[in-house]
């Protein structure tokens, strides 16, 4: 008699479903390395712009204002960062029906680190397989993904409209450049705010798609792509799944991205403080106009974490405002606002991230369907592993 063969319990057999621990997307070294070199280039070129631009930049006094931070100070830039990493979390599990804020904050940074290094939406897909994991649907994981970024999108753009407002309202003097920026700002409020009238109806949602469907397709017949089967039907279906998403949520998540972004801002203020900037020399509401254009600017990232744009525009705009004589002061300002709010989220993120791909390792979720029969997660990139079941040895032979 001839043993049947038995597989290790511990492998998966060979014909075993994709479904349940996600696996990172194979990459390089050399891939890793050339997007670290192209930080640090983006960053090197923003110094050397801001050297050849301000006459008075002195590392030595850059190093000496951002060592002038006594312990309390850096507590307090500490507990505020966890301020604004907790509303972070609370944004993003007001977007999903029944998910704590610690799962909230670990979908944020751990999606954050990536898109810190890579630039572009590299944290949607990420974001969208953690959701999934804790048992959302594809749906339910879906929605929020977009709705989150439709949020951290409509503040950055609504900041810079407010500010200038506030330049037009204050009568403060606007001329050359400022002027144009001003303009600018306005022209996109007005676009936001005809954008919301729109899908604030069915009715106007359905016109606006009819409108926009031969343009549309158009488009996707130079781009050699296959035209939309029903833009109108789409777009309308799209507004109704998102008003029954936020139905019961939009409150509390609008809420969460002001928090987000009041945090955020408290951290730039705290750190110009901390450095020696007072209000005599940079009032608040000069550093918040600097800070909502900043954030405009960066609605579409150049590269990877703002690196070499935030730096270039905080440090220009906030020189300009107060002087060059305090260019070393705002820049040690900037660059411990840019370590909390860019280069700390890496690590973090990157161990959260750790952690979670071994929680799921530990405690694969249920792949079966959800009740709106979509699986919970990517068959080709999640992986479950299964013990067979011991075959009983066949009957010997007569």
């Amino acid at each position: 008699m001839t043993d049947a063969p038995m597989n290790d319990p511990g492998d998966p057999p060979p014909d075993a479903p994709d479904d349940a621990l996600p696996e990172a997307p194979p990459r390089s070294v050399r891939k890793i390395i050339v997007r670290i070199l192209f930080v640090v280039g983006a960053l090197a070129i923003s110094f050397w712009v801001l050297a050849r631009t301000f006459d008075d930049l002195d590392l030595d006094e850059i190093r000496s204002a951002v060592a002038s931070l006594n312990d309390a100070e850096a507590l307090s830039l500490a507990s505020m960062w966890l301020l604004w990493i907790g509303a972070q979390g609370l944004l993003t599990a007001s977007l999903v029906p029944g998910l704590a804020v610690r799962h909230g904050v670990v979908a944020f940074l751990g999606p954050a680190a990536i898109t810190s290094v890579v630039p572009g939406p590299s944290d949607l897909p990420i974001r969208f397989q953690m959701l999934t994991s804790w048992g959302r649907t594809t749906s339910e994981a879906t929605l929020a993904v977009a709705a989150g970024g439709i949020f951290s999108i409509g503040v950055k753009l609504a900041l810079p409209v407010i500010a200038a407002l506030g330049l037009v309202i204050s009568d403060a003097p606007i001329s050359g450049t400022l002027r144009t920026v001003v303009v600018i700002c306005l022209l996109v409020g007005l676009g936001v705010a005809v954008l919301s009238v729109v899908l604030g109806s069915e009715k106007r949602t359905e016109q606006a798609g009819r409108l926009i469907e031969p343009i549309w397709a158009r488009v996707l017949r130079m781009l050699r792509k296959p035209e939309p089967a029903d833009l109108a039907s789409r777009m309308v279906a799209a507004r109704a799944d998102a008003v029954g998403t936020l139905h019961d949520r939009w409150l509390v998540a609008s809420w969460a991205t002001m928090l987000t972004a009041v945090t955020k801002f408290a951290l730039l203020l705290m750190t110009l403080r901390f450095v020696g900037v007072d209000d005599d020399v940079l009032p608040w509401t000069q550093v918040f106009v600097v800070f909502a254009l900043v954030q405009g600017l960066t609605v579409f990232p150049i590269t990877a974490g703002d690196a070499g744009v935030s730096e270039i525009a905080y440090i220009g705009m906030l020189t300009a405002a107060a002087g060059q004589e305090w260019v070393n002061q705002i820049t040690a300002a900037i660059l411990i606002f840019r370590i909390l709010t860019w280069l700390v989220i890496i690590p973090v993120g990157l161990g959260v991230l750790g952690f979670w791909r071994h929680q799921l390792r530990r405690n694969p979720p249920d792949v079966a369907s959800r009740t709106d029969g979509s699986p919970t997660a990517s068959p080709r990139r999640l992986r479950v592993r299964t013990r067979t079941a011991p075959q009983p040895d066949p009957p010997p032979d007569p």
